[in-house]
């Protein structure tokens, strides 16, 4: 079996090489053709050196040929494209994303103002999974002066689909505030998935935006309200943000969390929240007798939602 895909591997690369050749076969004809019209005589003037560069002929599936130069200059490089292009298609086409890859990055990068095979370089790197390649063409467009005259609705678009396969992405995540988006959450995939508090950690380590960390964060203690990790974490961030009604809400879950076992925790996060400033409820945490009831009515008081997994009698331990 593997003998006859590899058979079938070699069959499709030289169909690809066989395509090609006759695509530059064609093209040098046209051109003999033009070369052996009648020329004006500032043509006839013109140095030897001048005379048109035939682009050479494929040798692999990995090749990338340079455009024509000729001294007319505007139809020759016209011609280049179109073979640039189809060549790209081609491995498209069959499913050769890197080789694709190749011969666009190429292209945008010396013609960043063409709409078309951006779009096709962008596709690729989805295609193969590549957001890295995805993210940092994204921001070398948005930094090269001339580069394609792109909408905000086309950036909008990319930054999101992006965002959708690394929602942690930090050039993408910059690109996102630079175009003027919320910072998106990531986006479920079906109606049972759940944001587990190994991702949360992850997505916050990379992602230091305050906001964006507290969402993750709250969706995962949503889901797992008795890792305390979560709770440390989200501690942090808004005792650095000085948010002190976010810090208690907080505190609220972390005390059900534990339960009446948790006491040295407990005082410690207590103590550390009394210095962002005076608050009514540190006295009433301070005091707290282990009874999650107290806790539960506070919440509600406060317009905060308890997970399900709090809304019982407290764990009574650590």
């Amino acid at each position: 079996m593997q003998g006859v895909m590899l058979l079938l591997e070699i069959v499709v690369v030289l169909l690809l090489l066989v395509e090609v050749f006759i695509r530059l076969r064609a093209r040098r004809r046209r051109l003999q053709n033009k070369s052996s019209a009648p020329v004006s005589s500032a043509a006839r003037s013109a140095p030897a050196t001048d005379v048109l560069q035939i682009r050479p002929e494929v040798s692999g599936v990995n090749a990338v040929v340079p455009p024509v130069t000729t001294t007319g200059g505007a139809e020759q490089q016209a011609l280049s494209i179109d073979d640039l292009l189809n060549e790209a298609t081609i491995y498209l086409e069959y499913g050769h994303y890197a080789q694709a890859a190749t011969v666009l990055r190429w292209y945008v990068d010396i013609n960043p103002h063409v709409t078309k095979p951006i779009n096709m370089l962008l596709d690729a790197y989805l295609a193969m999974a590549d957001i890295d390649s995805y993210a940092d063409l994204l921001e070398s467009l948005g930094e090269k002066p001339g580069a394609a005259p792109m909408d905000e609705s086309w950036w909008r678009e990319r930054v999101n689909t992006g965002l959708s396969q690394d929602p942690g992405n930090l050039e993408l995540l910059v690109l996102a505030e630079k175009v003027g988006m919320a910072i998106p959450l990531p986006q479920v995939r079906t109606p049972d998935a759940v944001m587990t508090a190994e991702m949360a950690l992850a997505l916050v380590s990379r992602n230091h935006d305050p906001a964006y960390g507290m969402a993750i964060l709250w969706r995962a203690i949503a889901h797992e309200p008795r890792r305390l990790p979560l709770y440390a974490e989200l501690l942090r961030i808004t005792y650095q943000q000085r948010r002190i009604e976010d810090y208690i809400n907080t505190l609220i879950l972390l005390f059900l969390a534990v339960g009446s076992g948790g006491k040295t925790l407990r005082e410690r996060m207590l103590r550390a929240g009394e210095d962002l400033g005076p608050h009514l409820l540190w006295d009433t945490l301070a005091q707290w007798n282990g009874d999650p009831e107290v806790l539960r009515r506070l919440a509600r008081s406060r317009q905060l939602e308890i997970p399900v997994g709090l809304s019982g009698a407290a764990a009574q331990g650590g």
